[in-house]
């Protein structure tokens, strides 16, 4: 009886470990687009450590929420957007809910502070601590997600000040020659 029960209680396990989405292995395409922006490493940063929902990248690029494509007159994906590749995307990555926090060690060459929580300019605690100090930007990216038979990595990345001045956007790399390069970036359009 015992053995029946270790075997039900693992088949559950077994089944989330073959539909979860999946991810690049280390984090060096973010590393590498975190130098193309000018992201200073002599300077704090404030990184919110709870990784920002894929479902906000696949959002942009998507040019709105859903599966279905949103038509416009310009395909500011230049190209990108392939339907097959983009329902494969978005089945594998929009439900994915699982908490996942980065972790100074993701990125060895900058000394972000850590902050956790969400939403951190919404909450008091986090204003009350940094009151003196409004000077520190907040970075938010979200878990890289595989596109096109992993040809292509995607996520979303955000700069905020205590301004609340907002880029968000959608990164989209690629690996030429074993050197990650910026494909297109591609800015969400409810802010601009």
């Amino acid at each position: 009886m015992k053995q029946v029960k270790k075997i039900l209680g693992t088949i559950p396990f077994f089944f989330l470990s073959c539909v979860s989405a999946q991810y690049i292995d280390n984090y060096e395409p973010i590393n590498v687009f975190l130098e193309t922006q000018k992201i200073d490493k002599n300077k704090k940063y404030i990184l919110q450590a709870d990784k920002e929902p894929n479902a906000i990248a696949l959002r942009i690029f998507n040019g709105g929420e859903g599966v279905e494509h949103i038509v416009t007159q310009t395909d500011y994906t230049d190209g990108l957007f392939v339907e097959r590749h983009w329902k494969k995307i978005y089945n594998t990555y929009v439900n994915d809910t699982i908490k996942k926090y980065w972790k100074k060690e993701n990125f060895p060459k900058y000394d972000f502070i850590l902050e956790k929580g969400r939403g951190l300019l919404m909450k008091s605690a986090f204003l009350d601590k940094y009151v003196n100090n409004l000077n520190y930007e907040i970075i938010l990216i979200s878990e890289p997600m595989y596109y096109m038979d992993q040809e292509y990595i995607m996520f979303y990345f955000n700069v905020l000040n205590f301004g609340h001045s907002q880029k968000p956007r959608t990164v989209i790399m690629k690996k030429e020659k074993d050197k990650w390069v910026v494909v297109r970036v591609i800015g969400d359009y409810i802010y601009y």
